[in-house]
């Protein structure tokens, strides 16, 4: 061998060697963060949550861990470590920031998760849906995510959807994390880039709307289906049928969400973006022929209602805005936590796109995919969740086009410092915002078995055609059974106020009505906590609500443990509501 051979081959060794030890290192920074994060929440006890929620068990070993992990991720990136390396990195994430609550839980998360499981519930026990239903109407007409969740509970047991939907936030998230990195390669060749942009995406996107929903599978498919058309932008066969297949599965989950889909189709096609001008039909079609096949019924009966924010996207914005009026202290904090997240990262995104223009790729797809949902808030309020909505849906391009703002642009194992400043800047000033949007309403979202077990009593024992009065909506409602009950939430009644002032009396003469079967009033420690950090009841209400009533001689406990009480009517009352 040739010295100048021997020198080059000690070169390739050395830097072999060099390689291994900088993956190793990665490695044990992987999993120093697993240590310290596990040892941070070692005792926590969920009901200890403040006005912060889960960000109360957060402490120095827990911040440790995410500095560790994350500065661990921004190094791998920046010296362009192998795929794998990085891709472990981010799943680590995902697993500690969705993973923790399922594991300190152990119950599902979100009172709207427990509704979707009663759909799941109501199909295993009947074998079909029912559209014509006065509960929940919208889920039996768009029943996608519900059937296979049924079908999945059938095949591997009744308890599989209970583990689903515990398990979602961790599963959803691992998948967008595939779906995205697919989304990504096809805007952009350079591994770094794609890699800082997913890494942004999952310490900016607070909305939290990764649970156990039709709304979170649908908004899955919906970046499968644009990273199709950004990858096969010339078209073909396959292509067409895979993106009619990705289109029907949405067509059959969630309906607020296709006028999203369409509109960025229609504008990837107008911008010439991706070709293929029948792909706004094909859509149009799919969605319109389930809309006006099986969901007919509830199609033209609420036509109104769907349509009923549209021209005016100042008042749908507004919407999103007045839910926080009257917010204060730790909320208000986390509001505008938020806020400040959204701007930050729209900044970046902006300085991005300004450097793809200099260096003369300009990045117009992921332009227009972020501007494009913000034509929602034109056409409708989504219940009051339309800024969210528009932010949810542009943040994925949000957050490329700021990778491009900071993405490595060096050699391969070379730190380009400027661009690691800027990078480390934008994780800094998003992640607070991210964890407090994320976390900071936990105390909302968590649910303990006792309360399971009262929303679980009430459904087994009461007849059909019962009334069931709910302080408030923030509890385990409509898991079981839920066709069974007409709901009565005291905290949304006009009549509220006549309510607390005389509970007993007014609530006698509710479950004395005539025209139902049985009577329960539900109260529930986080009924409690969800009128509080909403402001739909002052502050105590629920709990001098529940005082009244067993002090009362018209009513009777009927269940009772430490986080809820139903009552009943007592024999006295009955008597005095048959007078």
């Amino acid at each position: 061998m040739t010295p100048g051979r021997h020198r080059r081959g000690r070169s390739r060794h050395a830097a072999a060697a060099r390689g291994v030890r900088a993956q190793a290192i990665a490695l044990l920074c992987l999993a120093g963060s697993i240590l310290l994060w596990t040892v941070g929440f070692a005792g926590f006890d969920a009901r200890d949550m403040g006005g912060y929620g889960l960000l109360t068990g957060f402490n120095s070993a827990v911040v440790a861990a995410l500095v560790l992990l994350l500065g661990s991720t921004l190094v791998c990136i920046h010296q362009s470590r192998p795929g794998w390396v990085v891709g472990v990195h981010l799943v680590t994430y995902l697993a500690l920031i969705h993973g923790t609550p399922a594991v300190l839980y152990g119950n599902v998360r979100y009172a709207w998760s427990f509704k979707h499981l009663g759909v799941v519930d109501f199909i295993m026990r009947t074998g079909a849906v029912d559209p014509g239903t006065d509960v929940n109407p919208i889920y039996h007409n768009w029943p996608g995510l519900f059937a296979a969740s049924a079908l999945v509970s059938d095949l591997a047991g009744e308890d599989a959807a209970r583990a689903i939907a515990i398990w979602a936030p961790l599963g959803f998230n691992l998948i967008l994390l595939v779906v995205l990195r697919y989304l990504f390669r096809g805007m952009s060749t350079r591994p770094a880039v794609v890699w800082t942009a997913l890494l942004i995406y999952f310490t900016m996107t607070w909305v939290g709307q990764d649970y156990f929903s039709p709304q979170a599978a649908v908004y899955i498919l919906y970046l499968g289906a644009v990273g199709l058309l950004l990858r096969e932008r010339h078209g073909g066969a396959a292509r067409t049928a895979l993106f009619i297949l990705l289109v029907a599965a949405m067509a059959v989950t969630h309906q607020i969400t296709l006028v999203i889909v369409v509109m960025s189709i229609v504008a990837l096609v107008v911008t010439r973006q991706t070709r293929g001008w029948y792909l706004p039909v094909i859509a149009a079609v799919v969605i319109s022929a389930w809309a006006l096949t099986f969901a007919h019924d509830f199609t033209v009966t609420n036509l109104e209602d769907l349509v009923s924010g549209f021209g005016r996207p100042l008042a749908n914005a507004d919407a999103t805005f007045s839910k926080s009026d009257g917010a204060s202290g730790s909320q208000l904090v986390i509001i505008w936590g938020d806020r400040f997240t959204v701007a930050i990262a729209v900044a970046f995104a902006v300085l991005g796109f300004r450097r793809t223009r200099r260096r003369g790729t300009p990045q117009w797809a992921a332009v227009v995919l972020m501007v494009v949902p913000i034509a929602v808030l034109v056409q409708m309020s989504f219940g009051g969740e339309a800024l969210l909505r528009v932010f949810l849906f542009s943040a994925p391009f949000i957050a490329f086009l700021a990778a491009e703002a900071c993405a490595p642009s060096g050699y391969a194992g070379a730190i380009d410092r400027r661009r690691m400043a800027m990078a480390v800047a934008v994780v800094i000033l998003v992640l607070p915002g991210f964890l407090l949007g994320y976390y900071g309403k936990e105390r909302h979202n968590y649910f303990t078995d006792q309360e399971i077990a009262a929303a679980r009593w009430v459904a087994d024992t009461a007849r059909p055609g019962s009334l069931l009065v709910e302080g408030d909506v923030n509890y385990p409602r409509q898991l079981v059974g839920a066709e069974k009950f007409a709901y009565v939430p005291i905290a949304y009644e006009p009549s509220v106020e006549r309510v607390l002032d005389d509970p007993a009396t007014s609530l006698h003469e509710w479950l004395s009505d005539p025209i139902y079967t049985d009577g329960y009033v539900m109260i529930t420690r986080s009924q409690k906590i969800g009128a509080e950090m909403d402001g739909t009841l002052p502050r105590g209400a629920l709990t001098e609500l529940e005082g009244e009533l067993v002090t009362s001689p018209l009513f009777t406990v009927a269940h009772r443990s430490r986080d809820a009480t139903v009552f009943t009517l007592s024999d006295y009352g009955e008597e005095v509501g048959r007078r």
